[in-house]
């Protein structure tokens, strides 16, 4: 791929062709799902819930998606959660994952939140770099209670 003459699109997921099209980009880190159906109906499922869908595509094709809600708490005003962030491994360090941060930075902005929050496994490093180098803090510990 080369940057300089690429045609870069950041969109909202429209129908279950866009949701389709992410499938192989959003496995990289969901591997829990393996089949596209199951993920598209889960998609859906949480699109009705708010889940918003993004695909960054690089000349038609995908190379980054994203899933964001707005929530809005006492504790934390109106606040963006992305729940999603991957590029495509072949699509890494052409600045992609910059590219689709700043735009959901961006969509918090213009839809009144007040932060944008991001909830990482500890296990990924390399992650945690690219957040703190956007300049994310970490500001609190996620507990979790398994409810079996």
């Amino acid at each position: 791929m080369e940057q300089q003459s690429a045609t870069i699109d950041i969109t909202l997921a429209k129908d279950d062709a866009d949701i389709a099209a992410s499938f192989p980009v959003v496995k990289e880190l969901r591997t829990s799902f393996t089949d596209e159906t199951v993920y598209r109906d889960q998609i859906r499922r949480q699109m009705d819930d708010g889940y918003n869908l993004v695909l960054l595509r690089v000349d038609g094709e995908v190379g980054g998606c994203a899933g964001f809600r707005v929530h809005e708490t006492l504790s934390r005003g109106r606040y963006m959660y992305v729940e999603d962030l991957v590029t495509s491994p072949k699509m890494r360090s052409f600045g992609l994952g910059d590219k689709l941060f700043d735009w959901l930075a961006d969509q918090a902005k213009q839809r009144g939140c007040a932060q944008m929050e991001i909830i990482s496994g500890i296990q990924r490093g390399d992650a945690h770099r690219f957040y703190h180098r956007k300049r994310m803090t970490i500001k609190a510990f996620q507990l979790v209670l398994p409810i079996a």
